[in-house]
């Protein structure tokens, strides 16, 4: 390699036109190491998913619950069950989905 440092300058230039090279280029053993780093980096959202489906979906599903045992006696249901359906409905669909989308599009992904 000293005839090529000669050429392009000194064996440094070599060095690290090859480094770059060999960072252009991922072999599976880094790919799996960029991964498990991605999954460090991505458990701190994790702990925010579980916080906020312990807090939005019990009290919905409890409601849910309610509704559903109170439909077989003769009272009226109808604002309940629309309170249910409504923004608070969305709410926890949405926080549902942000929590168990992300394993289940991974999943599809393979």
């Amino acid at each position: 390699m000293s005839w090529l440092g000669k050429l392009f300058g000194t064996e440094k230039v070599i060095n690290k036109g090859t480094d770059m090279l060999d960072k252009a280029f991922y072999t599976d053993q880094e790919k799996a190491e960029g991964h498990i780093r991605l999954l460090k980096a991505y458990e701190p959202f994790k702990l925010a998913q579980r916080f906020l489906a312990l807090i939005v979906v019990p009290p919905w599903a409890l409601g849910w619950f309610i509704c559903f045992i109170l439909s077989f006696t003769e009272m009226d249901l109808t604002y309940p069950m629309k309170i249910l359906e409504g923004k608070l409905g969305i709410a926890a669909l949405t926080i549902l989905g942000f929590y168990f989308a992300g394993g289940a599009i991974n999943s599809l992904r393979k």
